[in-house]
């Protein structure tokens, strides 16, 4: 007993001393709250110059991102009306601006538009302080002032000559535009660019370029490419093309490229992992010869057809193509109008051998499954682990692998990805319950987007929760969660 009473006075002190700075904190906190409200000063303003620079720089990268979604569908017109974020945040206080000229970095994306101001473009390029520059184009032909070639307007020929007198320094070049302009495109391939690590230009869709495209000085720094509307590309246009990884090539097939100049272009490049091809890039309505194209690299392949594609399409893309290492299929059909272009492709899935055997997984896009194209996935992609649908079909697919007879379809398929949870949660635990019942079970169901996971938690806890503790319970666990 007196050693309890000794031990308990040993701890008292501490104990009166933590109580004591606690009051110490608390009265500090209080007299901090108090200033801040007399004083007009925000928390905000309060934050470690590092921790601002974080924010800052998060930030403008956040509305970067979204407004560089590398979409071939974009049109020219309001690519570059939209407040410049980091001009906005350096006008918030003295601090904040101190704060973000001192970040290069933030400074480095150039817009440039036709009838622009220099002043700003000078600020942007002092405020870089030398950093490697992101060069955009927007050319929109109602800002041309004569009624002559555009190529001859004064704005755009001072354009022109910012971008091969900066080209040196660019890691990215994007060019929209919808008037022609291939006296800038020849003299951009006659120019050296040592940096250039992604390409992005885009003819419009009604003038197409009939003239090849060439670099001549090389672009040993190139990782990325993307080129829309060419109905002509040399083989030799990316002379360092080992360094070439993505490739996105878009069109319509009326002025999209012959099958014999895709299939020496993707031939050249000898490290290419992804491919996305948008629209009808490649004409094979006009040839009868569709040679084979060998990537031996290729990891990831993207279709991502318009509306009123030809319906021969599809399946040559599947019959030309040679992917052996090719591991991601993503089928983005949400802007196909008509079943018709589709069922095509589903024949030939469902009666000749599976195109790409060692995908794993499979992505599918599109409002609606046409009849049999369930069935034909099945077969074509019989391996896959990982299957990832759009909010239209995700109640189809679960009713088709419950359906009896179908049970056994994607023996390998381990993990759904669904883009939403407003489906039927009834279909989930049922397909959850056969397939394991099978001995083919779905481990893990993920879910696209934080903001349906209040929805989703309260389904989850009610009738999930009811379903573990009956049928469920005995087998193994479901990871279900959201990215």
């Amino acid at each position: 007993m007196q050693g309890c009473a000794s031990m308990t006075q040993e701890l008292a002190a501490p104990r009166g001393e933590v109580e004591g700075s606690l009051c110490i904190m608390g009265a500090q906190e209080l007299r901090l709250n108090q200033a801040l409200k007399t004083s007009h000063v925000s928390y905000i303003s309060l934050l470690p110059t590092e921790l601002l620079e974080m924010i800052i720089v998060e930030t403008v990268r956040a509305s970067t991102g979204a407004d560089d979604d590398r979409s071939a569908s974009r049109k020219p017109t309001g690519l570059y009306f939209r407040p410049r974020p980091e001009l906005l945040l350096a006008s918030v206080s003295q601090h904040w601006r101190a704060v973000t000229l001192g970040i290069p970095l933030l400074w480095t994306e150039i817009h440039l538009f036709l009838g622009q101001s220099l002043d700003l473009l000078d600020l942007y390029l002092m405020r870089s302080q030398g950093q490697l520059l992101d060069i955009r184009f927007t050319g929109i032909l109602c800002n041309i002032r004569t009624q002559g070639s555009p190529e001859l307007e004064p704005d755009y020929l001072q354009v022109s000559n910012i971008i091969l007198s900066h080209i040196h320094v660019c890691r990215r070049l994007e060019v929209h535009a919808d008037f022609p302009f291939p006296k800038l495109l020849d003299a951009i391939g006659r120019t050296k660019a040592p940096m250039l690590e992604e390409l992005i230009v885009h003819y419009p869709p009604d003038i197409p370029n009939n003239r090849p495209l060439l670099f001549t000085e090389g672009l040993p720094s190139l990782r990325y490419a993307e080129l829309g509307n060419f109905s002509s590309i040399s083989r030799d246009l990316f002379l360092s093309g080992d360094h070439l990884t993505a490739l996105t090539l878009s069109g319509r097939w009326a002025t999209g490229l012959s099958p014999e100049s895709f299939h020496d272009l993707l031939s050249c490049l000898t490290k290419l992992t992804h491919l996305t091809l948008v629209g009808e890039p490649v004409d094979y309505v006009r040839s009868g010869d569709h040679p084979v194209v060998e990537i031996p690299s290729l990891e990831t392949l993207v279709l991502k057809p318009e509306a009123n594609i030809s319906r021969m399409y599809l399946p040559s893309v599947f019959r030309t193509i040679r992917a052996p290492a090719l591991r991601k299929l993503v089928l983005d059909f949400h802007n196909v109008n008509s079943s018709r272009e589709l069922q095509s492709l589903v024949d030939k899935l469902k009666h000749e051998e599976p195109p790409f055997p060692s995908v794993c997984h499979l992505t599918l896009r599109c409002r609606s499954i046409i009849h049999g194209g369930w069935l034909a996935l099945a077969h074509a992609f019989s391996g896959i682990t990982s299957l990832s649908v759009s909010r239209y079909i995700t109640n189809q697919l679960m009713c088709f692998v419950s359906c009896t007879g179908r049970r056994d379809a994607f023996p390998c398929l381990r993990t759904l990805w669904f883009d939403d949870v407003q489906f039927e949660w009834s279909l989930l635990f049922q397909l959850l319950q056969i397939r394991e019942a099978v001995g083919l079970p779905v481990r893990e169901v993920k879910m696209k987007g934080f903001k349906f996971k209040e929805h989703a938690q309260s389904v989850i806890n009610g009738s999930f929760g009811k379903l573990v503790e009956g049928s469920l319970a005995a087998h193994a666990a479901v990871l279900i969660g959201w990215t």
